[in-house]
């Protein structure tokens, strides 16, 4: 089976025949056929048909917006997938359902854009639908389906707990607001702390109290580094006192409290 027949789905998706997570779906299968062949996906029971990626595809062809969904649906939440985790169909799933508000996109989001749709509740699914482009390494990633993957896999963590999900939200409003008020205005001179704050508000979906920890021991790095030491027992009070004041502005006392009870004394250790 051949990639190139992604393009019939892209077309349906461009005219509006079928809707964002169910473009997603299609994209899905269209890279698992092409990569595995007949392996692409197993039946969780016995008495399911044995998945065929030529006849699901041909099958949607003839399908409206409404009826494309429920086909979806039906077999990503029936049958697993060759080589990702049970939370990428999962995810998908929760998305065909409309549970899930994620947001598709055609272009890879800069970490800013990320932070921006998390503290709105939704997360990026991006789905670079341009050949060859499509073949070639999207950032650490080694092509665009496997960025597509880990974006539902970021998905699953954002959202599976959904008291974990408006923690998570809650924090990254917190901390989009900070940096617009220039709270991380200093640091973000320094490259090492951009790029490990980059990785936080774009790429770390955890529970908000990591999350805080790894926030707090990156600002500690940042005087370490400055201040040419090795262990934050040296830190000048000044350097100590930058880092609370971050700290306590962005989350509270009791918030700031409870990270300190739970950070290993005298360590630094980020994720």
């Amino acid at each position: 089976m051949e990639l190139n027949n992604l393009f019939h789905s892209i077309a349906r998706w461009r005219a509006g025949e079928v809707d964002d997570p169910s473009y997603a779906a299609l994209y899905f299968l269209h890279w698992q056929a092409a990569t595995h062949g007949r392996r692409f996906a197993s039946r969780r029971i016995k008495s399911d048909p044995r998945p065929d990626p030529v006849t699901w595809l041909k099958e949607t062809s003839g399908l409206d917006r409404q009826r494309v969904r429920e086909y979806m649906l039906w077999y990503f939440e029936r049958y697993q997938f060759f080589g990702v985790t049970g939370n990428v169909p999962a995810a998908l799933s929760a998305w065909l359902r409309m549970e899930w508000p994620l947001t598709l996109c055609e272009h890879i989001p800069n970490s800013r854009e990320v932070l921006a749709m998390q503290a709105q509740g939704t997360r990026p699914v991006t789905v670079l639908s341009t050949w060859p482009r499509m073949l070639d390494p999207v950032l650490t990633k080694p092509n665009a389906f496997a960025f597509m993957v880990h974006d539902l896999e970021h998905a699953w963590k954002f959202y599976h707990d959904p008291a974990m999900f408006l923690q998570q939200r809650d924090f990254f409003r917190l901390l989009l607001v900070a940096e617009a008020d220039g709270c991380f205005d200093a640091y973000l001179r320094d490259a090492v702390f951009s790029v490990k704050f980059d990785y936080l508000i774009s790429d770390m979906n955890t529970h908000t109290l990591h999350a805080a920890q790894f926030l707090r021991a990156i600002l500690v790095e940042f005087h370490l580094r400055r201040e040419n030491l090795r262990h934050p027992g040296g830190l000048t009070m000044a350097a100590r006192n930058g880092v609370c004041r971050v700290m306590v502005s962005l989350l509270g006392s009791e918030w700031l409290a409870e990270v300190e009870r739970r950070m290993i004394r005298n360590v630094i250790n980020p994720a």
